[in-house]
Order: C-alpha cells, then sequence, then structure tokens
C-alpha cells in the first residue's frame, strides 16, 4: 500500500491520502509468518517478496534413501 502524506508548516496536523496498493500478492500457505515476507530495494523502487506461485492439495516430499556418491 501507498499513502501520502503532507506535513502542513504551520504546526497544523498531519493529513494522510487514501491507501492505494502498489501491486498483488500472494504470501500464504507454508510461509513462516512470523518474519518479515519482503524487502524493499536501498533506492525504494523495488520489492523483493516471498510469495506462493502455486498451492497444492497435498505437499510433496521426497526421500532419498542409499544415496552414494562416485568417488
Amino acid at each position: 500500500m501507498s499513502v501520502s502524506i503532507r506535513l502542513p508548516s504551520k504546526g497544523e496536523s498531519l493529513e494522510v491520502g487514501t491507501p492505494i496498493a502498489l501491486f498483488q500478492t500472494n504470501v500464504g500457505g507454508a510461509i513462516n509468518v512470523q518474519r518479515q515476507q519482503y524487502v524493499v530495494s536501498p533506492d525504494g523502487q523495488r520489492f523483493l517478496v516471498n510469495t506462493v506461485l502455486e498451492e497444492t492439495a497435498t505437499p510433496r516430499v521426497t526421500v532419498i534413501l542409499n544415496l552414494k556418491s562416485k568417488s
């Protein structure tokens, strides 16, 4: 979300504009909600967002047993 903010110079109260959505994303699924899900670039022009591309009904787990490397 983006919100315009105006701070009048004569000691009046802060003026806050209407929130505007910047983009849509799908944060959810098995992502750890205890951590920040995005980071803003130092120049403030881009976001890196941890997002779910596709949710499946049942998670897949692959287990490899007796894996031996060739020496």
